[in-house]
């Protein structure tokens, strides 16, 4: 039998004591398939000490016997052969093991062997050797041929004779399921030993969501129906936001609670859960993706990463047009018949985000699964660093290169090295400034330079090799080989020459489905490739060299400096620079936008570089601090960079206020306009006129209560809610206002949402205070308003006194460039 099929995901299992790999594909008709494959075995290497005979050794590791769980563990087999260790010949020896199982206790025996220096590849998941060995390619087409057998697990199974990857462009149709459980509670955190989960929302693609609704108090009907539903609609992916640490582990608890089996893998089988404090949940068979992790890793302008503002930033569902209901109220609104309908709005709103965000980070994950080898869910929960070290892994396999082991965490966490060079902001309102950025430049930079760990030069190597035989980086001395490529270099020439070459597709195209499927793949490239140079100062890397990271840097201060030299050279102000970036305005008469092409054009012809236009701003406005600034583009659009407006321990009100401000001052270059709409806020604020959403302070309690020493107010207002009845958990968020209360600190005057029971007209009324108590008005204009917006119109000459209602008239004219 024959089968051209996508590959989903993969495991083993243990047939008559050996180990069967099993790879779950999926053909074009939508068939589910089983490929058996009995005959790959597990091995590992031993490297040899300078003076150790190969054969003597081989003798000797021939006779290790050891134990695991009374179970006799020998070596299947043992042979010599040729590898390479970090570009360098060696001969190792090849151990094969009987059962993946048998390898960590033979690595150990082995490794205390006199002779033995190292051992290597040890640590490698089964079934991810498997994958690299094959040459297979994850959330792609493979073609395998073999003996078709009957399996009751999938619609067709085959035992493998052949099998090969297929070089294919067709994405894989993933049938998606997303789910989301609203777990009763008495305020806080629910507890799954006490607390019933009462709504569990999914949606499958396109599909309207389901709910399946709890009777009264009781979800072992609603468990069952979610078991019911994932096998009837037989997803091959899953996807949650925060699961693997919520809504998994918790139906894990309530199903146990009921003697119920939470079989939801294709094979029957409950979940699987690895790691410590950080739980990773695989589905046997399917591809299990936790969003929040993905959201968290790759999205860094959303600081609180909850599902509604990550939606809202993706553009999938708008904070303001979704049911907005506090976590800690559920229980409340599940109780109250006239709130019910509301809670299943709620929950409907919550699978239908976590859907939208799926369809946004997905497709970018598949590409990276792609390029590393590595299955969905995998990549998915992988931090950046092990994303590039799987990508070299599969990369050393094919160029016949021993990885590395992984070292000393503790002793590389305390060595560091100089980042980018920082032009300090020229502060202010400009006009017509250009935005220049090297493509990708660390990786362009260690591609130039052959900056790779195997062609660093050691002392003892330098005194054998004359100077035009190595490249000596600036400021920090290392040196690098110019001869032979470089491991690393090979791999970022291919990497950028993909990117390059999907980048002019994209030109050429004139469909945008093609466009988008296209932009997807360039930025998984860009995603990694950027991500080497830092890869090699990560304390965790196998591959770690701290010198190839700190020479990249120093080249790449060299760089940014030339290049703000030659724009003074040519009648161009900087104004400011950061790493591989430069703000720019031509200062002679002429076009400021055609003046920068043509500077590009020099720079990129005398550096190593490519430097290319990357905005046009009619107006940009630069704090005095890097990284902070905000540009009218030429379309219209405002670009805001790390401003509060982007900070998440903000009430809505500041944020809304300051790109009020923000916005009036880029497009109208009016400072007075501006400082009208803040003291109309202000005046709101004093009537009591501002809506109760946009009053909330939220924050993320990060540990416990009692592991705080200095007590924020988000800790104070945690501690409030505890108190009465409503916990909130590390990981929760806590949503508070601040009222007015004479003499006492923030922290006292913070009370959590859970205790107010109604506002009105700029009043709560809290049940354990008793009465109605005004919101601490000059809390908000002091402490949220005028910091949001003094950021921007301090620079205009504004004091607080002024912004709170004595005025000092000043135009645009007044404040220059």
């Amino acid at each position: 039998m024959r089968k051209e099929a996508w590959l989903l995901t993969g495991d083993y299992i243990t047939k008559n004591n050996s180990p069967v790999i099993r790879l779950w594909v999926k053909d074009k008709k939508g068939h589910i398939g089983l490929i058996h494959d009995p005959n790959f075995e597990p091995y590992f290497y031993a490297v040899l000490g300078d003076e150790t005979n190969i054969e003597d050794l081989k003798e000797i590791i021939s006779q290790v016997e050891t134990t695991r769980y009374k179970e006799k563990i020998t070596p299947k087999k043992i042979r010599v052969i040729e590898k390479k260790d970090f570009g360098d010949p060696i001969k190792v020896l090849k151990i094969t093991a009987n059962h993946p199982q048998h390898v960590p206790s033979l690595r150990k025996s082995i490794s205390e062997i006199k002779g033995v220096r190292e051992v290597r590849e040890a640590d490698i998941p089964f079934i991810n050797r498997y994958i690299i060995d094959k040459g297979l390619t994850p959330s792609n087409k493979i073609d395998v041929q073999g003996k078709k057998f009957e399996t009751e697990k999938a619609d067709f199974g085959i035992k493998k004779q052949e099998i090969r990857s297929v070089d294919s462009e067709e994405k894989i149709p993933l049938k998606t399921l997303a789910f989301d459980c609203e777990m009763y509670n008495e305020g806080g955190t629910p507890n799954s030993d006490r607390d019933p989960i009462v709504i569990i929302s999914t949606q499958v693609d396109d599909n309207q969501p389901k709910l399946f609704i709890a009777d009264d108090m009781d979800d072992s009907k609603i468990i069952n129906q979610f078991i019911e539903c994932i096998e009837e609609n037989d997803p091959d992916l899953i996807v949650t936001f925060n699961g693997d640490d919520f809504d998994w582990p918790y139906l894990r608890d309530r199903a146990e609670e009921h003697g119920i089996s939470l079989r939801v893998g294709r094979d029957n089988t409950t979940p699987n859960w690895h790691g410590g404090s950080r739980q990773k949940v695989s589905v046997r068979g399917r591809l299990n993706v936790d969003l929040y992790r993905v959201a968290e890793r790759d999205i860094g302008d959303v600081q609180m990463m909850s599902l509604e503002q990550v939606a809202d930033y993706l553009g999938v569902m708008s904070e303001n047009q979704r049911c907005n209901i506090e976590g800690s109220r559920i229980g409340e609104y599940w109780e109250n018949e006239e709130k019910r309908d509301e809670l299943l709005e709620y929950s409907k709103d919550d699978v239908k985000s976590t859907l939208g965000i799926a369809k946004e980070l997905v497709p970018n994950q598949l590409e990276i699964s792609r390029m590393n080898k590595q299955f969905l869910d995998k990549v998915s929960k992988m931090g950046r660093g092990s994303q590039v070290e799987w990508y070299l892994m599969s990369k050393a396999y094919s160029e016949n290169e021993l990885i590395p082991n992984k070292g000393n965490y503790a002793k590389r966490a305390q060595e560091s090295y100089l980042g980018g060079f920082v032009l300090e902001p020229k502060r202010g309102l400009h006009e017509n400034v250009v935005s220049l950025d090297f493509s990708s430049m660390y990786p362009s930079l260690m591609v130039s330079y052959n900056i790779s760990p195997d062609t660093l030069v050691s002392k003892d190597e330098l005194s054998e090799l004359s100077k035009d035989q190595y490249y000596e980086a600036p400021e920090v001395g290392h040196k690098f080989k110019k001869e032979p490529e470089g491991f690393f270099k090979s791999i970022l020439s291919n990497l950028i020459d993909r990117r390059n070459d999907i980048k002019e597709k994209i030109k050429n195209s004139e469909l945008n489905q093609d466009k988008r499927l296209l932009n997807i793949r360039q930025k998984a490239l860009k995603t990694l490739t950027n991500s080497f140079y830092g890869y090699t100062g990560w304390n965790a890397a196998r591959w770690y060299k701290k010198e190839c990271a700190e020479a990249t840097t120093a080249w790449g201060r060299e760089m940014i400096k030339k290049s703000i030299e030659a724009a003074k050279d040519k009648n161009f102000e900087v104004l400011y620079s950061d790493t591989d970036s430069i703000f720019v305005k031509y200062m002679g008469e002429g076009d400021t936008e055609k003046k920068s092409k043509q500077l590009a054009k020099e720079l990129t012809q005398n550096l190593p570089l490519l430097l290319e236009l990357e905005d046009f701003f009619e107006t940009i406005f630069f704090t005095e601090k890097k990284k902070r600034y905000a540009g009218l583009k030429a379309n219209g659009d405002i670009y805001i960079r790390g401003l509060e407006v982007r900070r998440g321990d903000w009430c809505q009100l500041a944020k809304e206020i300051q790109k009020e401000v923000i916005g009036e001052i880029l497009r109208n270059k009016d400072p007075e306009s501006a400082v009208e709409i803040v003291q109309k806020t202000i005046n709101e604020i004093k009537k009591g006129k501002i809506p109760y959403e946009n009053l909330i302070i939220r924050k993320t309690l990060k540990k416990k209560i009692e592991n705080y020493k200095s007590k924020q107010a988000h800790v104070k207002a945690a501690q409030k809610a505890k108190k009465s009845g409503y916990e909130i958990t590390p990981g929760g968020k806590v949503g508070f206002l601040v009222i007015e209360r004479r003499g006492e600190t923030v922290g006292e005057k913070a009370y959590p949402t859970e205790m107010i029971n109604s506002y009105k007209n700029g009043k709560v009324e809290i049940e354990e205070l008793g009465g109605r108590h005004s919101i601490d008005k000059n809390y908000y204009i002091d402490n949220q308003v005028l910091p949001a917006v003094l950021r921007i119109l301090s620079y205009f000459g504004y004091s607080r006194n002024e912004l709170k209602g004595e005025p000092h008239q000043k135009t645009f004219g007044d404040f220059g460039e």
